[in-house]
């Protein structure tokens, strides 16, 4: 009697059962579980990889306090395969020679201290995410500044001009201080030089400050003026450019009548009832005098100017007129006037208060 159990292949029972068990079965298929439920990716990119950053981007060095260069950089845009940079690190080397310092954790702007002066250094700068790190930037190399003390830069002359005090022999300059840098230092003295305009023969004049008063010049010429800053350098600083300016061509005096202090508004000048000017030709020829009043003693009125008349004395002029019409703090203004009425010549009083 045959064996029940055993394997007979036209048996239909048995085929559905035999599939794992009999020897000559195929093999089973396996996997088909962990297939279903892997996650599609990006050819030849992990998810890892996908998150890094980019690199920063806008590298730039600019020098800060002495040998300590300062870096600054633009934070990366981030997409669907790189990720926000959530930090950086620097690293600097000695330009072209591609050993690096490396600083972690670092911020812009940054600057790298204890570098040598004078010398070249190469500096990059990576992002950093949760994922890793960027590559490295693209390089910025910067000349560290030398070791001061660093001499000043040029001042700039604001102006240069002849002074209200009557004289034909000065010029007065002011000049602004230079600005300061990696490679200048701050300005602690000043000198003047002067030459005929054009002539390239210089005076120089040291220990000045602005504003200051150059004397001993010549009447009705022109004088190119430089000035030039200094401190604890070995050597100065470059001297500014040249401004031209010419000097008073004659010498304004008071004459004998001379307002008082005090006067009192729309009437006569006191104590004369009017004024007197002396011009004394330094060298270009009188023609005429004026007076004018002004509520300032820098810049010499070019209106309202009253016009004097001679009085006898050579190169005086007197006029009477009137004190201001409101009250206030005045200059009385005595000017020496050349061909065409040109002020050649300028004085002005102290100050005069009308009440």
């Amino acid at each position: 009697m045959p064996n029940p159990t055993a394997f007979n292949p036209t048996n239909p029972r048995m085929t559905r059962i035999h599939t794992f068990g009999h020897p000559s079965a195929p093999a089973p298929r396996t996997g088909w579980a962990p297939q279903a439920r892997m996650k599609a990716s990006t050819p030849g990119v992990s998810s890892a990889a996908a998150l890094l950053p980019f690199p920063p981007t806008g590298l730039a060095l600019a020098q800060g306090s002495g040998s300590a260069p300062t870096a600054t950089w633009t934070a990366p845009t981030a997409d669907a395969n790189h990720g926000a940079a959530t930090g950086y690190n620097i690293r600097f080397g000695l330009a072209g020679s591609g050993n690096w310092t490396t600083s972690a954790l670092v911020a812009s702007p940054y600057t790298l201290a204890s570098l040598a002066a004078g010398t070249a250094y190469d500096v990059q700068v990576q992002s950093i995410s949760a994922a890793g790190v960027s590559i490295w930037s693209t390089t910025a190399t910067l000349t560290t500044a030398a070791i001061g003390p660093f001499p000043p830069g040029a001042p700039t002359i604001a102006s240069a001009a002849p002074p209200p005090d009557g004289t034909a022999t000065k010029l007065a300059v002011v000049w602004t201080a230079p600005a300061t840098d990696g490679t200048h230092g701050a300005a602690t003295g000043y000198n003047l030089r002067y030459s005929v305009a054009g002539s390239g023969s210089w005076t120089t004049v040291t220990g000045m400050s602005s504003p200051a008063m150059l004397t001993g010049l010549s009447g009705a010429t022109a004088y190119d003026v430089q000035v030039q800053g200094t401190n604890a350098a070995a050597s100065p600083g470059a001297w500014s450019g040249s401004t031209t300016s010419t000097t008073w061509g004659a010498t304004v005096a008071p004459g004998n009548w001379i307002p008082s202090s005090s006067q009192t508004h729309g009437a006569a000048i006191a104590p004369n009832g009017g004024a007197q000017s002396i011009a004394v030709a330094a060298p270009t020829a009188v023609t005429g005098g004026a007076f004018a009043w002004s509520s300032g003693n820098t810049v010499v009125p070019t209106s309202g100017l009253i016009s004097g008349g001679a009085d006898g004395q050579t190169n005086g002029w007197g006029q009477w007129f009137n004190a201001p019409s409101t009250a206030g703090t005045y200059y009385l203004w005595l000017l020496a006037q050349g061909a065409g009425g040109t002020t050649i010549g300028a004085l002005a009083t102290g100050p005069i208060t009308v009440t």
